[in-house]
């Protein structure tokens, strides 16, 4: 068993999981962090830093804030992935967080962030062995630089490494041949449009400091005219999918993200647990330069491989050891039709069983969360910035049998009433484990507007995580939820009476349908009818204002006497009607009648100064499940016990 000192956690702070350079930083941390035995929790945006809905991006950057420092060991920011196109937004906020809140130690990944210490990739030396691969092996001799926004740390790097190599290759100072971009395809596709303008000079190559801009640039020069490789080498950087699969493969470098993201669990590791030697970073063996067709090189058909058995490739689906197939990539989630499955479902309760019915997508996995404020389902409830002090854990799905591919996943019909504090995050991080495991906090929202979030538990060898497939899945999930939400208020609307917010007629013949359904033989059903008295009389001399007042009074001492599952009904202008039924004992009929009189005259006592008294009569009739009495039945034999009392109290004022 694990050893009762608590496991220590590290917080890595990312965005768009599914990205290539996102899958090595969480790769490298998650395998650093099971040497030191570790827990990590990553907490993610599932869109780009530089998403262009800011009110979409702001729902999603929430899930920063639900993130208790005191709980973490240490902090890891991938700033380079939450910094993106010179969008800070999500960076000026976490710099906001931890300064008020963190007292933890924090490291920075690629790019500098406030004043915290920076682990960086090694750009230099990719840059430099694409520029000696171009020179020694393709003889150029007139290279371009395109890089990203100038004065950009990032962008200014790579130039360097690039001129560094020039002169190294006794091809001079090649400051002037350093052109800037965006690192985004756009980039790529105006420095072609200078290039076939005849602005500039053809070079024999163009080093771009990003995939990005390699591939609109030699697809950009293709159109125009310029054969790639032939007249114009293009290489990029970072060994992004859309570089490998582009109509001419780009050239490109795997940068050593996953060692640099080690070697920043290594830093921490030095700070919160000294005494502890460091372990070693493993030497993953597919970084490097990586070919294409757009130097003049063969593509890399390894390359296609791995990615193919990554889940690109639908046909590289693996059997489990029952003979099922595990349908958890891209293919396999368009194939569900989940959305439509989800899509056609009106009740709360049915959506989370049909949500935890689907999550077979995301297997394998140690357990999945979904976690929601406890008002949710109510649009007009919003939560814009933060979450509430308390959520509620809706959803738990754990496998049968963790150890086997082949799991199914089960709803907790209980867990709906399973809440806790919001700083907790999750209580399952204070589970006993005897091994370490990975927590991927995860935003639920429409909009900005924040439902909850999700948590997906793995292994820390598990080759599932978040990504493409788990953060569609879930923007499924976050959109389905909404599509109740909504259907929800329509029918509410449809069911409530406008003025009290009681239900009306329809609201309780359904809602009674319902309840009587759950109801064993042997419960009871109290209905009660209640009637303001003089409401005419109020209005006539008063105004209908004052009835108005009236109405809502009555309507608000219904719900006083009320318990949590009676149906509480305005059936016409001054009727009502309240309806409990279980497990009641039949003198709790005229104990809330007591109640009612008792809470009505408080009131009426409160409001001294005002020149008319509200008044009700109230009559009540108790049945027994098992005679199955129609509800129109019981409501007459109540009303009739109303107007009993209507009557009698009639003569005791006369008198």
């Amino acid at each position: 068993m694990r050893n009762p000192v608590p496991r220590k956690r590290l917080a890595l702070l990312i965005s768009d999981p599914g990205s290539d350079y996102s899958q090595s930083v969480i790769t490298g941390v998650r395998d650093q962090c099971a040497k030191y035995d570790y827990d990590l929790l990553v907490f993610s945006t599932m869109v780009k830093a530089c998403h262009p809905d800011q009110v979409y991006l702001d729902g999603e950057r929430n899930i920063f804030r639900l993130i208790n420092y005191d709980l973490v060991d240490g902090v890891l920011v991938a700033s380079l992935e939450l910094f993106e196109d010179q969008v800070h937004t999500i960076l000026d906020q976490l710099e906001a967080d931890l300064r008020q809140h963190c007292s933890k130690p924090v490291i920075s990944l690629d790019l500098p962030f406030a004043d915290y210490p920076t682990v960086y990739t090694d750009d230099k030396i990719a840059i430099r062995k694409v520029v000696q691969h171009l020179v020694n092996v393709h003889h150029c001799r007139k290279l371009y630089m395109l890089t990203g926004h100038k004065d950009y740390v990032v962008s200014e790097a790579r130039a360097d490494a690039f001129c560094e190599e020039m002169q190294a290759e006794g091809l001079g100072d090649a400051r002037e041949s350093v052109f800037y971009g965006n690192f985004w395809y756009t980039g790529g596709e105006e420095f072609a449009d200078r290039l076939l303008s005849g602005a500039l000079a053809l070079p024999d190559a163009v080093v771009c400091a990003n995939d990005f801009m390699a591939v609109g640039l030699a697809n950009r020069l293709i159109e125009g005219g310029i054969k790639v490789p032939e007249q114009v080498r293009v290489t990029g950087y970072d060994a992004a999918k859309e570089a490998l699969f582009n109509t001419v493969s780009i050239t490109t470098y795997n940068p050593d993200v996953y060692g640099m993201a080690a070697q920043a669990v290594n830093q921490l590791h030095a700070q919160i647990d000294p005494q502890m030697p460091e372990a070693e970073i493993s030497q993953l063996p597919h970084y490097g330069l990586r070919t294409g067709i757009s130097c003049g090189c063969s593509q890399d058909a390894d390359e296609i491989r791995k990615l193919q058995s990554a889940g690109l490739n639908p046909n590289e689906r693996k059997r489990n050891l029952d003979g099922s197939l595990t349908v958890n990539d891209m293919q396999g989630l368009h194939e569900s039709y989940m959305f439509e499955t989800l899509s056609v479902i009106r009740d709360k309760d049915q959506i989370l069983q049909t949500i935890t019915d689907v999550s077979y997508l995301l297997q394998p996995y140690r357990r999945f969360y979904l976690v929601l404020r406890s008002d949710w389902s109510d649009p007009d409830s919003r939560c814009l910035a933060g979450y509430p002090e308390t959520m509620r854990c809706v959803i738990c799905c754990i496998p049968q049998n963790e150890s086997e591919t082949a799991t199914e996943s089960r709803y907790s019909e209980d867990s709906e009433a399973y809440s806790f504090p919001t700083k907790q995050m999750l209580p399952a991080l204070d589970e006993a484990r005897d091994e370490p495991v990975v927590f991927y906090f995860l935003p639920s929202h429409f909009s900005d507007d924040t439902i909850g979030f999700a948590v997906l538990q793995t292994a820390m060898d598990a080759k599932r995580s978040a990504d493409e497939v788990s953060t569609l899945w879930l923007r499924n999930v976050n959109n389905s939820l909404q599509m109740v939400r909504i259907v929800s208020k329509l029918i509410d609307y449809s069911v409530r009476d406008p003025m009290t917010g009681l239900l009306n007629r329809r609201g309780m013949e359904m809602m009674y349908s319902r309840r009587i359904g759950q109801l064993a033989p042997d419960g009871w059903i109290l209905i009660w009818v209640i009637d303001m008295d003089g409401l005419k009389y109020i209005n006539d001399h008063f105004g209908h204002e004052s009835g108005d007042i009236g109405i809502m009074t009555i309507a608000e001492v219904i719900r006083m006497i009320s318990g949590s599952d009676d149906i509480a009904v305005r059936t016409g202008g001054d009727e009502f009607v309240l309806i409990a039924a279980g497990n009641l004992p039949e003198q709790d009929g005229q104990e809330r009648i007591r109640n009612f009189e008792q809470i009505l005259a408080n009131k009426n006592a409160a409001q001294a100064g005002r020149a008319f008294d509200i008044s009700a009569s109230i009559g009540c009739a108790c049945y027994s499940a098992s005679e199955q009495k129609p509800l129109d039945e019981m409501v007459k034999e109540a009303d009739r016990r109303m107007y009993a009392y209507k009557i009698a109290h009639k003569k005791q004022r006369r008198n």
